[in-house]
């Protein structure tokens, strides 16, 4: 009995050890994969980006036209990334207000019509429409000015809520950019620590390349509104690899008198978690990198 409760127990250990495993291992080496694609025409840009993992089991998807959208998905359980709603201007504002106060007036006053019984008493009814009038009018005035002063408080409110970080905290950070910045540049001075960035320089040039996606394809159409500068913009972008490789669609517009750009691109890669731990790990227990990074903390 106490062996195949035991035998129960192992079992269930090595299930549960081979689910960490094999999670472990999917998420070093199953691959991230990300795309986007989009057009522009000037300021005119839409955009859609999407990324995946493990079959599709987790993705993220942004979209972009003249709002952003987008969504986190894991398994069949959808979440919204970003809440769309418009801010009423003053206008809207007070078009509300108007409305609401007419409501309320209504509910307090009644719309009820009054018929005089007969000429006698035609009099007697102007002076109680007259009254009834004046009281409507002073109601509506002051569920208006109860509106202003709601307004008021909401606007006050949310300036108290929303204060602006104080300029001595802004003074603090640009001077610990500043240090920072100053370690950096005699760090890097120091013949000591020639070591230690060339291994970062390394470093992060794998990362960057791990990274960077391995399909970019560009088309486009521009001008610059001038010739000369057309052209020249052509050799600039004509002195860079990337667009070869990729087989760029660029075509000049020297005949255009308005500066424009309109097109399109498609972006596609992929990352692998291993290779970027593998690189970080070297970074860290590198003693160059340690000695330089106790030095800059110090």
């Amino acid at each position: 009995m106490i062996f195949t409760i035991l035998k129960v127990i192992g079992i269930i250990l090595l299930v549960v050890l081979a689910l960490i495993l094999t999670a472990l291992l999917c998420v070093l080496f199953v691959p991230v994969k990300y795309r986007a694609v989009g057009s522009f025409d000037n300021t005119d840009i839409r955009a859609k980006a999407h990324a995946s993992w493990l079959f599709h089991l987790f993705a993220l998807h942004i979209e972009y036209a003249q709002e952003t959208d987008g969504y986190i998905r894991f398994a069949f359980v959808k979440k919204k990334l970003f809440d769309n709603y418009e801010a009423l201007d003053d206008d809207d504002m007070d078009e509300a207000t108007k409305t609401e106060t007419e409501d309320k007036v209504s509910e307090n006053t009644g719309d009820e019509p009054k018929i005089p019984a007969d000429e006698s008493e035609h009099v007697a009814d102007e002076q109680i429409e007259n009254e009834s009038t004046a009281q409507t009018h002073n109601e509506q005035r002051t569920v208006t000015d109860e509106n202003q002063h709601i307004k008021q408080q909401t606007k006050l409110t949310h300036q108290k809520t929303y204060k602006k970080p104080h300029k001595k905290q802004f003074k603090d950070k640009s001077e610990k950019i500043k240090n920072c910045i100053y370690k950096l540049k005699r760090e890097y001075s120091d013949e000591r620590n020639k070591a230690a960035f060339l291994h970062l320089k390394k470093e992060l040039f794998i990362i960057l390349k791990r990274i960077c996606p391995r399909r970019l394809k560009l088309t486009m159409v521009y001008s610059t509104g001038s010739p000369d500068t057309t052209g020249i913009s052509l050799g600039v972008l004509a002195c860079f690899p990337v667009g070869y490789t990729n087989r760029w669609r660029i075509t000049p517009d020297f005949e255009s008198e308005n500066p424009y750009a309109k097109g399109s691109f498609d972006i596609k890669g992929h990352v692998i978690v291993i290779s970027i731990l593998a690189a970080t790990l070297r970074i860290l227990f590198d003693k160059n990198c340690r000695r330089l990074y106790n030095r800059i903390s110090r």
